[in-house]
């Protein structure tokens, strides 16, 4: 240190570094807005990591020093924004001079810790006015002196980061950024991490604060990366008053080489609180005294590790509150008499907005109602193809159907003249449409469209669509495969943004035009379905309800019924490949993923079987519509589980349809044969029908939800690009940007930098937790949500009622499953699956169950289809199953009846 001294001086060096002690009299020009307040927060008495700050003078001697100074002035002089980049780059570069490399060396040999953070702190950080919060670098579980020094330069470079200095530009903070500071503390790797507020962002109210707690780090919550459980407590008295706790399938955690790496957590973790009641009381306590020790509203960043608490930045909030829903899910202005008698519905829309979507997945299912839906009408025979606006509606992350418009505009039609039948299909029990009257008219009426018209023009449309039928299916299909192989052999990161916005508006065509195409088939087969219902009814009352569910229609071709078997296949095919299948049955999914490139066998089978299988079957993915879900393609984690769950518990694929064939086929010749000879004609051709549509339509479905995973590639190229740049902190935080805003950037109208603003996606992602935390709305409503009448507990001596759709009574142990991807390994032969909704990649689980359980779904909807070709019982609809249903839980399931029995105290061998 003398010689040191000596050098510079020893003003100079004190200046450079100083400990959290020392700095008490600095400002926050000095250190920046995170050491300063880091030092305030440990003058309140807060517990806060140890350690030290670097000043903004350490900054301005090492541009001085190694002459970057004027390689920076030269460098902007260019006035072109890619320059920051390269400043950036040469901060990185250049050796650190010796009397300041040996001062931070110093400090931190002092500190003494293992492992340190090194965490930017902006001049202009951590302000009331804004926050610059995610826009400057952070580096965690550093564990060497060279590495230290590595990142205090990278933190120093961070300053010139793209989306920082956007942010600066909106924040009109004037000129260029003259320095920055740095903290070097002790890394905390807590058991868990969030962050608090001392005012509910979500709702705007001065007398809660809100918790969110992830397991593991902090940074994969702010990032998006993993799934946090959220706490609201009333501060006077303090007390919680709610909790979301949800299934947290990975954490965040140091690494064994010292990285930062995203872990899978085993079953009880996941399931477990991140904090417990009492922790959350004691953190609540914390943020209260944070927020009366700074005397406003703050934003703290925390960790808990061994039952204590620390502090790791509190920043005054500057998000503003998100906005409240008014229970209506209405995206124009209706008229208010009309608004108030809308019947809205998410019961199988389209089969693919089933689930809650992320923002991304709200704004892209806008793209669709704007751009695609209306023409989809055209191929229904739809003359007056209405308003956009009243189409779909958005409500806490769902979308929702506006039933009584679509009921209204198909009216013009001879098929739908009687809205009733469309009403009643799409409502819950959470409403009454008995004495329903459609607010838009009992009739279809429009100025230029007469009632002669429009039946003429469905009648045209209509005789088209049947014979064209079969020919446009066989286009649509090989379609799929041509644009699927075009993908495949594409590589994205090495378009330009004008190549990618050219590939983005054929995937946008390609889209549109399978939607358009695959329509009818659906509405079709919804439509031969009520008739088919109608006449079980009218001919075979004695036989009960839904008759029409156990008739052999030959169904059991049906795509989605064939995934499971190709996976079956895939098994099979193992035994041309005994190292791969002895892998399969020793290693786990990720070990297996890992293992089949790096042998001859591993790469024969992924030439000749997978391959093949992904190009039929790879598109598939949980909620197609939902852009953040990868497919099996992107992903073939699921795929391989799916192999290894088979092999491990045996084929059963084959055997149950052959089986569920057999029995079905008996019992539909022997109804049949005791109709007079002209109504067994009628019901067979309809059943005929019924099935063609069906299958014909799940052919096309293939292709609609190709064209999805199409979008869904570009969009990630446009985030692997919006991370590189800065913009996003992870890939994950795709799913807080706005579909539209994507469009906007790839046609290059915007810059990046104010498209995606990180006080944008901050917004974005608390909106959708607050949706997360919230209980699911209804299925459907009239006018409001508010108005629904909620969900009532069964009572005591009272069973979980449902729609039975797949007949059948047995008794079996539950398996609940809320994360497909991650739990589906978990299923054993012979368990019953509760869930709250299924959809086709949910198929492969089929073969394994022994029943299904659904909290929303009807008689057309994934669960009950699948369930019927596999012969095995099912319930939808019950609303609350997946809630009062445990894994383990004894459950008796009547697929005639829809009754649901949890008999917990049940042993295996209960006769049903």
């Amino acid at each position: 240190m003398k010689q040191l001294e000596s050098v510079v001086g020893l003003e100079a060096i004190q200046g450079w570094v100083c400990d959290f002690d020392e700095g008490a009299a600095l400002s926050v020009q000095q250190i920046g807005g995170k050491g300063y307040n880091l030092i305030r927060l440990r003058q309140f008495g807060f517990t806060v990591p140890e350690g030290f700050c670097i000043s903004t003078d350490a900054y301005q001697y090492f541009i001085k020093e190694t002459g970057l100074g004027q390689d920076i002035y030269q460098l902007l002089q260019l006035g072109d924004e890619t320059v920051y980049s390269e400043i950036a780059e040469l901060i990185c570069k250049t050796a650190m001079p010796a009397p300041l490399a040996e001062a931070i060396l110093t400090a931190y040999r002092r500190l003494g810790a293992a492992l340190v953070a090194v965490r930017s702190s902006g001049v202009d950080e951590d302000a009331a006015e804004h926050s610059f919060a995610g826009q400057h670098d952070t580096f965690l579980n550093i564990a060497e002196a060279q590495l230290v020094l590595d990142s205090v330069r990278a933190c120093w470079a961070s300053m010139w980061n793209a989306s920082a200095m956007a942010y600066r530009a909106r924040q009109a903070t004037p000129g260029m950024p003259q320095a920055i500071g740095v903290v070097v503390q002790a890394m905390i790797n807590g058991e868990a991490s969030g962050v608090a507020f001392s005012e509910n962002p979500l709702q705007g109210q001065a007398d809660q604060l809100l918790i969110e707690a992830c397991v593991g780090l902090g940074e994969g919550l702010v990032s998006g990366r993993v799934v946090s459980d959220s706490y609201v407590l009333g501060k006077s008295p303090l007390q919680l008053t709610s909790s979301q706790i949800n299934y947290k399938p990975t954490a965040l955690q140091r690494g064994e080489d010292g990285s930062t790496v995203e872990r899978e957590l085993d079953a009880a973790l996941a399931v477990r609180p991140a904090l417990s009641e009492a922790q959350a009381l004691e953190l609540g306590r914390l943020v209260v005294l944070v927020e009366r020790s700074y005397g406003k509203p703050q934003d703290i960043e925390w960790t808990c590790r061994a039952g204590q608490f620390f502090l790791l930045q509190s920043r005054p909030i500057t998000t503003t509150a998100v906005s409240l829903d008014s229970g209506s899910p209405h995206v124009g202005e209706p008229d208010e008499a009309i608004a108030k008698r809308i019947l809205w519905s998410r019961m199988d829309i389209g089969e693919i907005f089933t689930g809650r979507l992320t923002p991304l997945g709200v704004s892209f299912a806008k793209y669709y109602q704007y751009r695609v839906h209306r023409d989809c009408g055209v191929g229904l025979g739809l003359l007056d193809l209405g308003k956009e606006d009243e189409y779909m509606g958005y409500y806490k992350g769902h979308v929702y159907l506006n039933v009584a418009y679509t009921a209204y505009l198909l009216a013009q039609t001879p098929a739908g003249k009687d809205q009733s039948v469309f009403i009643k299909r799409f409502a819950s029990a959470e409403v009454d449409v008995e004495r329903y009257q459609n607010p838009y008219g009992a009739v279809h009426h429009h100025e230029r469209h007469t009632p002669g018209r429009t039946n003429r023009y469905w009648l045209r449309k209509t005789a088209q669509e049947l014979l064209g039928a079969k020919a446009r299916a066989k286009h649509m299909v090989a379609s799929r495969y041509q644009e699927f192989d075009r993908a495949m052999a594409m590589d994205l990161g090495r378009l330009s943004l004008f190549e990618l916005r050219e590939e983005m508006t054929h995937c946008l065509d390609y889209f549109k035009a399978m939607h358009v195409g695959y329509m009818p088939f659906y509405i079709n087969a919804f439509g031969l379905y009520g008739v088919l219902e109608e006449l079980c009814h009218a001919w075979l009352p004695q036989d009960g309800k839904h008759l029409q569910n156990r008739l052999k229609g030959d169904m059991s071709n049906l795509r989605t019924v064939e995934s499971a078997r190709d996976i079956w296949r895939l098994c099979k095919a193992l035994d041309a490949y005994p190292e791969v299948k002895a892998l399969f049955l020793q290693a786990d999914v990720a070990a297996i993923e890992a293992a089949l490139p790096t042998s001859s066998q591993g790469r024969e089978f992924l030439k000749r079987e997978m391959s093949p299988f992904m190009r039929a079957n790879g598109v598939r993915g949980r909620e197609e519509m939902e852009l953040t879900y990868p497919r099996w393609i992107d992903d073939p984690g699921y795929v391989l589980q799916m192999i290894k769950t088979y092999l491990e518990q045996g084929y059963e694929v084959e055997n149950k349809l052959q089986a569920s064939s057999q029995v079905r086929s008996v019992d539909t010749d022997k109804l049949l044969d005791s109709l007079p000879w002209f109504k067994r004609l009628v019901m067979k051709r309809v059943i005929r029908m019924y099935s063609a549509c069906s299958r014909m339509r799940e052919e096309t479905r293939m292709s609609m939800i190709t064209s999805i995973w199409l979008v869904r590639r570009i969009v990630y190229e446009l985030g692997r690009r919006l991370t590189e740049q800065g913009l996003l902190k992870h890939i994950d935080e795709v799913a807080y940007l706005d579909f539209g805003d994507l469009l906007t950037h790839v046609n290059d109208y915007e810059t990046a930098e104010t498209l995606f603003s990180r006080a944008k996606i901050e917004q974005a992602r608390r909106q959708h937790v607050s949706y997360l935390e919230q209980p699911e709305p209804p299925l459907t409503f009239i006018g409001s949500a508010h108005n629904a009448v909620p969900v009532k507990l069964p009572e005591a001596g009272e069973h979980l009622q449902g729609l039975g759709t797949s007949n059948g009574r047995i008794s079996g142990r539950a398996r609940v499953i809320t994360d497909l991807r991650r739990e589906a390994g978990l299923l054993q032969k012979g368990e019953i699956i509760v869930a709250r909704f299924t959809d086709a990649s949910w198929t492969p689980l089929f073969a394994l169950a022994k029943g299904v359980v659904t909290d929303i779904g009807s008689m057309l909807s994934h669960s009950s289809i699948v369930a019927r070709e596999f012969g095995i019982p099912s319930v939808v609809n019950t609303k609350l199953a997946t809630e009062l249903i445990k894994t383990g839980d004894w459950i008796t399931l009547d697929g005639d009846s829809g009754v649901v029995i949890i008999e917990n105290d049940k042993e295996e061998n209960t006769p049903c």
